[in-house]
């Protein structure tokens, strides 16, 4: 991997991490309720971090373990994000902070590895932001 690629790496994997600290509204997925409220971020640490090209943009595919802040205490899970990136001179930015999507990754079966992702987005309803 050359030098170029791996500050390109490093910049988008501190910028996404970032993101997702300070700004993803994120929600506890509930498939009881239709509702998802916001809650903070506690950590999130990046695991896989993938690049595609697609019509022209950067699409970024990072998952890893995250942890939110609820009212009943820290809710863990493995989360994956589909971040569409672009260039901003000589680094890059979240292109649409709205086109970013998250899902949960949930284990299906713990003693082969297999998993899947949720069906429900893990971003939190707009008008549930708080």
């Amino acid at each position: 991997m050359s030098t170029d690629s791996l500050k390109f790496e490093k910049s988008a994997a501190n910028l996404i991490s970032e993101f997702v600290l300070q700004e993803l509204p994120l929600a506890v997925y509930d498939p009881n309720q239709p509702r998802r409220t916001r809650v903070p971020v506690t950590s999130f640490s990046i695991e896989l971090l993938e690049f595609e090209e697609e019509e022209g943009r950067t699409i970024a595919c990072a998952a890893g373990p995250v942890v939110l802040d609820t009212p009943t205490g820290a809710w863990e899970n493995h989360l994956r994000l589909y971040v569409p990136l672009e260039a901003s001179g000589p680094s890059y930015r979240i292109a649409n902070p709205e086109d970013v999507r998250a899902t949960y990754i949930v284990l299906t079966d713990a003693e082969i590895g297999a998993c899947k992702e949720t069906a429900a987005l893990a971003n939190a309803l707009p008008d549930a932001a708080g």
